[in-house]
């Protein structure tokens, strides 16, 4: 499995723009964790992997809650993740 900066502009749009739930986009997190536990995930391009990583491991907690209805990351904090780091 390859994952690519293009890959992780894709899930964060979709989840930003509610194409895709938090779950969602956790899941796609949790496959490529899966992934890399059985060596079988591939960074694209090998330079980014550290970036790469910390989308998957971001991503991955995205569901978290602090309260029955209120997540531990709002959206704005979402946003602004990405466009710190992945809107390239």
């Amino acid at each position: 499995m390859k994952i690519s900066l293009l890959d992780v502009q894709e899930v964060f749009e979709c989840l930003l723009s509610h194409r895709i739930s938090r779950e969602e986009a956790e899941e796609w997190a949790t496959t490529r964790i899966h992934a890399l536990d059985n060596n079988e995930l591939y960074f694209d391009p090998v330079t980014k992997e550290d970036l790469l990583w910390e989308a998957i491991i971001y991503l991955s907690g995205i569901g978290l809650k602090i309260a029955s209805e209120k997540y531990l990351e709002d959206e704005d904090g979402i946003r602004e993740m990405f466009h710190t780091y992945w809107d390239q």
